[in-house]
């Protein structure tokens, strides 16, 4: 199945290929590329068109088009930069046109025009400008011969007075698509302007010669186009971008993300980083900072510091003496938001927890006790409990509320520091992960060790996941032998074993409605079907198979919290062909069917946030990308 789908920036075209035994999507790139991002741009309204076309008032109802399309033409009002059709988004385009056919029994709208312009272009196929010349004799925009100028710079095309604004008018002739008068007229009365009076011949004449090809082109693209159902991440939009470089202006070095997350009520991003490197200039530096989802804005540095390696860190040391290749210094190397959104922790590599008010940004309470770094954090989902977890081998419970200390669960140094802290659903169950794959189920009451699932399964990078079902009953894990396991969490009894991928699983999660679980080995995505244990497909990953370069795939899966759309860290070929070095990149997938929507180029980490309003994705920028919302109302 061909489809065209609009990724972003661009318009792509697409081929993906769905069936029950997986899916596979290959994109190049279209040379029509929008300046203008959709995503951010202003729902139009066409109720004052609707009512001029109602009433039949051609020339209010060209004006008003012309308004409506100026806004993308001519960004910030530019009439003498090159005119920009493709800007259009195709919603306007088609709500323009049907207006337009509609209220004129199909004699005028940009359909219409644009059989006229493919008629002359196929006649016309060498000359370009020509082709305009005859379009716009064909449709009236054009001076009939003998007939003067009476403005004495319009040449052969009519100005905005003289266009015939009735239904006598040549078929096509509505909507204009020349510059107003009131704008010319405003160049000519510029005192000293040396060039004003050919600027005005520009636009009404060279403009057109311009402007009609590019713009006929582009209807024809997008006229017809399904448009997705507003809410659909069929045609994901990027929102905005999070410039972390803003927080480090003199910094000379890289900067990185370590952590982030976003609050329940989807309002806010905290975002851990660092900007060092080892051969930088300048020294290292750490922030933690909250930022506006809506609008990519930072509300509040809530934390700044200094970042280095920890083979050179001082007294008293924030790692172990084997971990010296961790950057150190003030890194929140883990944050949590608490259920109610008020607060949000972070994990600091100086081996505390600070908690702060995400309205006022003052630092409500720190938690104080570990002797090396905080590697990860959870909160309870009753908000009541703070679990973190250190290099120090250490796994502690604290009250919230208080900061009391509730208990504190120590780990075996051969099974490694654990990178990963679940709460269960109930809050009644807590799983860890450690470097050394090393996953085990605790009780998060009494701090006992129900059971450990996977015993250093230390040959296996990267580290394998676990994921604990939204009803609370189940936890999925990750095994050596590339199976998936399914335990029950009161218990700690196995439930199942699921076999399918040939290589280690490098992440997993569950549906929202608990019935499907998805596993991902990097190579390959399983879609598991809960109630059958069988595999209801399998999704490809890797879009470059056979190329000689492999990067990792990150392995990332996440289904939308609606359940509709399933997420998936995918290789992609660049859009740009010049290197055609497969890049991190991610899929989104329909759910039900296993059937590609779109992809989101040169991003790793990604994760929705929990009302599904945004996606929020890490590349050169951290990236908010928004499903489909229609620009007409």
């Amino acid at each position: 199945m061909k489809r065209l789908m609009y990724f972003g920036l661009g318009l792509v075209l697409a081929v993906a290929v769905a069936g029950p035994m997986g899916a596979v999507v290959q994109a190049q790139v279209d040379p029509t590329v929008q300046q203008v991002n959709w995503a951010q741009a202003q729902p139009v309204n066409f109720g004052a068109l609707r009512s001029h076309l109602a009433a039949q008032d051609w020339q209010a109802a060209d004006a008003e088009t012309r308004r409506i399309l100026d806004l993308w033409i001519h960004p910030n009002g530019d009439v003498l930069g090159t005119p920009l059709a493709t800007n259009i988004p195709p919603e306007v385009l088609q709500a323009l046109d049907q207006l337009w056919v509609e209220a004129s029994d199909g004699r005028f709208g940009l359909r219409v025009q644009q059989r006229i312009w493919q008629e002359v272009r196929d006649q016309n196929s060498v000359d370009s400008a020509v082709a305009a010349r005859v379009f716009g004799d064909r449709v009236g925009w054009t001076r009939p011969p003998g007939v003067e100028d009476p403005t004495f710079i319009a040449g052969e095309w009519l100005t905005e007075s003289e266009i015939n604004y009735s239904l006598d008018a040549p078929v096509g002739h509505l909507p204009w698509a020349g510059v107003s008068w009131a704008k010319i007229s405003e160049i000519l009365s510029v005192q000293s302007c040396g060039s004003c009076t050919i600027d005005a011949m520009y636009l009404q004449g060279e403009r057109f010669s311009r402007h009609i090809p590019v713009l006929f082109n582009w209807v024809a693209t997008v006229i017809d186009r399904p448009m997705p159902q507003v809410g659909s991440w069929q045609r994901a939009q990027l929102a905005r971008s999070i410039d972390l470089r803003s927080l480090y202006p003199n910094s000379q070095c890289p900067v990185r993300a370590v952590s982030s997350a976003i609050s329940p009520s989807g309002a806010v991003i905290a975002i851990g980083s660092y900007s060092y490197e080892r051969s930088c200039p300048t020294p290292g530096e750490s922030a933690l900072a909250l930022w506006n989802a809506q609008r990519g804005n930072r509300i509040i540095t809530l934390h700044r510091g200094p970042a280095l390696e920890a083979f050179s860190q001082g007294t008293p040391a924030q790692e172990p003496a084997t971990e010296g290749d961790r950057i150190v210094g003030d890194v929140a190397n883990a944050v949590a938001f608490t259920p109610d959104s008020q607060y949000v922790a972070a994990g600091m590599s100086y081996g505390v927890v600070r908690l702060w008010s995400t309205t006022t940004g003052e630092q409500a309470r720190i938690f104080e006790g570990h002797k090396y770094a905080v590697r990860a954090i959870a909160i309870s989902p009753d908000g009541q409990t703070l679990a973190s977890a250190s290099s120090d081998q250490t796994i502690k419970l604290w009250n919230l509320q208080t900061g009391q200390l509730l208990r504190t669960i120590s780990t075996s140094a051969n099974d490694g520091i654990v990178h990963t802290l679940r709460f269960s659903p109930d809050g009644q169950r807590l799983a860890t992960a450690t470097q050394h794959n090393t996953l085990q189920l605790w009780d998060a009451a009494t701090g006992q060790l129900v059971r450990t699932l996977v015993n250093r399964a230390t040959n296996l990078y990267p580290p394998l996941p676990l994921a604990f079902s939204p009803d609370g009953q189940t936890l999925a894990t990750a095994d050596s032998d590339n199976s998936v396991k399914l335990w029950n969490t009161r218990t700690g009894a196995r439930q199942i074993t699921l076999k399918g991928h040939s290589a280690p699983v490098r992440d997993l999660a569950f549906s929202p409605d608990a019935q499907r679980l998805v596993s991902s080995d990097g190579t390959t995505a399983r879609l598991w079907n809960l109630q059958t244990y069988a595999t209801d497909y399998t999704l490809t990953l890797n879009q470059s198979v056979g190329h000689p370069i492999q990067p990792q795939n990150l392995g990332e899966v996440a289904f939308s919290p609606d359940g509709r759309t399933l997420a998936t860290s995918t290789l992609l070929l660049p859009l740009v062909q010049s290197e055609p070095i497969p890049h991190q990149g991610l899929t989104l997938w329909d759910a039900a069917t296993g059937q590609s929507l779109n992809q989101i180029h040169d991003v790793g980490q990604f994760q929705f946030s929990p009302d599904g309003r945004f996606l929020l994705a890490h590349g050169q920028r951290v990236q908010v990308w928004q499903p489909y919302n229609s620009l007409v109302q």
